[in-house]
């Protein structure tokens, strides 16, 4: 106590009577106190309240006020542990936002689950309607890429040397070009090999299924044809 005023001594006057003022301080105001009249009136004032208090019943406290004491007992302590320690307070943000995602989550899982077995069972119930039967009776077998084949053979005869040609054959499976890439040939020798290759017949080349230009080799020697 700064000082022993009758103002500073009355707000004393309550741990003085309950023993918690510290020793110097009780004596100050213990000196006061034999000093002052009106002081010593008010001690006896205090001294009665607090006799008729002890006296008073105890209050029940309910359960519910007792859980919500506890509840903002453990709030102070947990605020005041965070002050303290930093990884109090990583392990604090940690559990927030744990029962923050969980909160967010629950009202969700349970219609999302009921929906994905919904449709489990939805298309359980309906995937044996789903078979298809494909016809493959008169389904042609689809090569990647096949090549020119000849299918007759022209009745014209070619004289001279054997000779190796080239046909260009179209989609169309008609003889578009032709050359020698090895060695050379005579007009005449043209003339009869395109009379040759312009009345034999030929299949296509194919790719993916459908009909392209393409080439081959045809070896004539004399009136012998082989692709």
């Amino acid at each position: 106590m700064e000082d022993t005023t009758c103002k500073s001594v009355r707000s004393a006057l309550w741990d003085y009577m309950a023993g918690t003022l510290e020793q110097s301080d009780g004596r100050l105001v213990e000196v006061h106190l034999g000093e002052c009249r009106e002081c010593n009136l008010h001690r006896a004032e205090v001294r009665s309240l607090r006799t008729g208090l002890k006296h008073l019943p105890g209050k029940t406290v309910s359960p519910l006020l007792r859980t919500k004491l506890r509840v903002i007992a453990s709030r102070e302590h947990s605020r005041q542990a965070l002050r303290r320690d930093l990884a109090a307070r990583m392990a604090e943000f940690r559990s927030r936002a744990k029962l923050v995602f969980d909160n967010m989550l629950r009202p969700i899982a349970v219609p999302v689950a009921g929906g994905v077995l919904a449709s489990f069972l939805c298309f359980g119930v309906i995937v044996d309607t789903l078979h298809l039967h494909p016809e493959w009776k008169n389904d042609i077998p689809v090569g990647l890429f096949t090549q020119v084949v000849m299918n007759d053979v022209s009745p014209f005869s070619v004289s001279g040397n054997d000779v190796i040609v080239q046909l260009t054959v179209d989609e169309n499976g008609t003889v578009s070009d032709f050359e020698v890439p090895q060695g050379t040939a005579t007009p005449d020798e043209l003339r009869e090999i395109g009379n040759l290759v312009l009345y034999s017949t030929f299949t296509p080349a194919t790719a993916f299924g459908q009909k392209v230009t393409g080439k081959i080799l045809v070896n004539i020697h004399h009136i012998n044809i082989r692709g």
